[in-house]
């Protein structure tokens, strides 16, 4: 109770902002100190963070801004085609190129990739700050904001080398719900397009966001006419922002092409036709919109307006970004993909850190708006529950949506964590009063997780390791000596790929990134096919080295699916007749074979 009042009061002096400001300090320094290896090794937690920092790299060194090609990714076949967005890598490059101006260039170039992640946690807690405030007395805003500073199922985005684009996602979808929280203006109308098409820009993964938030402001306008100028300002906004985000961060040519994997033609158009009817029956005569029967009439016409306009302009994406995708691709790389599969799609426990969480913070936000009713905050926390249930579904189809779910479930944790503590405080005895405070652990998301983890171990055993927990392979170390060859073309599994490119000047055949299909079903083609079979494959890519992990997760899946496959006869050390092994350029974890000429071959192994 005495450590309570103490937070109290220093929450108290520093207001919302101060505090979040404190909290960010803390966890900047935690992980600098608890991290310090990771960062000094230049280890990242994810393919997808090297894959960026390749990406960074490349405009850094002078490639043109629409340019978003690999071009030491597949060269054989002209190059690898990306379709990540330059707005998350124009903010990284600059302070890679602020601290290398101060550091140097190696040294610039970790702090830069080790501070960046970290530093987005300050927007996002004061964000926070202002949504508590929004909800509640000053009590529930000191405790959600201690809670978020425990989020480690959301904060794993943001942690030291995580530069991948899911920490702008989830700050942006955070935003989102403080803006849908505040008066229902015009100015917040447009403030909310523009935030949601930014996130559509970097990832589809916000199209179910801008359902949810626009599902929000159109019924309220439904119920409220008096809400209809943030609804206008909102569907201005669709109509204008998609083209500014998409001209600015990827040109004209991209603009105007369907990818089915990104925000381009059939997406951007058919949102903006959306907007462009709705904002046409609201500039209306107010007589034709008076009933709520009208209102929903032009909120559907709108709605079949942009389907319309998007299966004219994308009827090949009907079947969803990765609906035409190589079978062979899919079921060796896609289905292994655990963050953005489906909840049940899981065979280990990777989706219990999300299902637990999840549900406890349902119930948790159930409580607060139930207490909230007729009370002066009641409508925002009815806001709020709209938003955290429409997420709670949206990630159940794709698992890492989860976090961003658990972060708009904060307040009704925070909300659960005070009820717990006051709870426990009538408790006759010492005992009771220590036993029910521990209850109060169950409104942190990351001790909900931890639970669920080693209860569902236990029930079900141990299950293989996810690409996450896969070793750390290939290491700075144990690439040195192939990074200090003259250029070559490598031949390796897609999933170090990113890593051969951060820390080598090679360029290999294919990595984790599914607009390059056909250079990663060769490569799985290749290690799961017989030695004999193999080898014209891994000639035709003109590759100089076969590279591998032998106790890399995708070597083992390899290795599984066919034991009579080159994967498997590498990770057993048997000796391919086409191969040499090198062992000045390998390493205990890293092997690195040279692919002898047609001629002249040596079993040596």
């Amino acid at each position: 109770m005495q450590q309570t009042a103490k937070t109290a009061r220093i929450y108290g002096a520093l207001g919302a902002s101060g505090f979040a400001v404190i909290l960010w300090l803390v966890l900047i320094a935690f992980y600098m100190i608890a991290q310090r290896d990771l960062v000094a090794a230049m280890r990242f937690p994810d393919a997808d963070d090297e894959m960026r920092l390749a990406q960074v790299r490349d405009l850094i060194a002078g490639q043109h801004w629409f340019d978003i090609m690999q071009y030491r990714v597949d060269p054989q076949e002209g190059s690898g085609l990306m379709h990540w967005s330059r707005f998350v890598d124009a903010p990284l490059a600059g302070f890679i190129l602020l601290l290398q101006s101060l550091l140097g260039e190696a040294s610039g170039e970790r702090w830069a990739v080790a501070l960046f992640p970290p530093l987005l946690i300050l927007p996002l807690f004061l964000i926070f700050g202002r949504i508590l405030t929004a909800l509640g007395d000053r009590h529930p805003v000191a405790t959600g904001l201690l809670i978020a500073f425990s989020g480690a199922t959301f904060l794993q985005y943001f942690t030291p080398m995580r530069i991948d684009h899911h920490g702008w996602q989830l700050l942006l979808s955070v935003a989102m719900a403080w803006i849908a929280l505040r008066s229902p203006s015009l100015a917040n109308g447009l403030a909310a397009a523009a935030v949601i098409t930014l996130h559509a820009e970097i990832s589809l993964e916000a199209l179910p966001y801008l359902a949810i938030f626009g599902g929000l402001f159109a019924c309220e306008w439904l119920r409220d006419p008096q809400t209809g100028r943030r609804l206008l300002g909102f569907a201005s906004g669709l109509i204008g922002f998609p083209a500014v985000w998409l001209l600015a961060m990827r040109g004209p040519t991209s603009t105007l092409t369907v990818y089915c994997d990104a925000f381009s033609l059939p997406y951007g158009a058919a949102v903006a036709a959306g907007g462009l009817v709705l904002a046409a029956s609201l500039l209306g005569p107010t007589r034709l919109l008076r009933s709520p029967l009208r209102r929903l009439l032009a909120l559907t016409i709108a709605a079949l307006a942009g389907g319309l306009v998007f299966v004219l302009t994308g009827q090949e994406c009907l079947g969803g970004p990765f609906g035409a995708l190589d079978p062979l691709v899919r079921q060796h790389w896609y289905e292994w993909v655990s963050e953005g599969r489906p909840i049940w799609s899981h065979a280990n426990t990777y989706g219990v850190v999300y299902i637990v969480p999840t549900l406890i913070g349902l119930g948790a936000l159930t409580f607060a708006w139930r207490r909230s009713r007729n009370g002066p905050f009641a409508e925002n926390w009815t806001r709020l529950a709209v938003i955290a249930v429409g997420s709670a579904v949206a990630s159940a189809f794709v698992t890492r949506m989860g976090a961003t779910t658990h972060a708009f479930l904060l307040p009704g944790f925070a909300v659960m964590a005070l009820a717990l503590w006051r709870w426990s405080r009538t408790r006759s005895s010492s005992l009771g009063r220590v036993g029910s405070a521990l209850l109060v652990l169950t409104a942190l998301p990351a001790v909900d997780a931890a639970i669920a983890i080693q209860v569902a171990r236990t029930l079900v055993g141990q299950s293989a390791p996810t690409k996450a927990e896969a070793s750390d392979c290939p290491s700075a170390v144990s690439a040195a000596a192939l990074a200090d060859e003259p250029r070559a073309h490598l031949f390796a599994p897609i999933d170090i790929g990113p890593a051969l490119l951060v820390r080598t000047p090679h360029s290999v055949v294919a990595t984790g990134h599914h607009r390059n299909e056909k250079a990663m079903r060769r490569v799985i083609s290749a290690f799961l096919a017989k030695p004999a079979v193999a080898e014209q494959v891994v000639r035709t890519e003109g590759a100089d080295f076969l590279v591998f992990c032998r106790g890399f997760y995708e070597v083992q899946r390899f290795a599984a699916a066919a034991p009579d496959g080159l994967a498997a006869r590498l990770a057993q050390r048997k000796p391919v007749p086409w191969l040499r092994h090198d062992p000045r350029l390998s390493s205990e974890s890293l092997s690195v074979y040279r692919i002898l000429p047609p001629t002249g071959r040596s079993a040596t192994n």
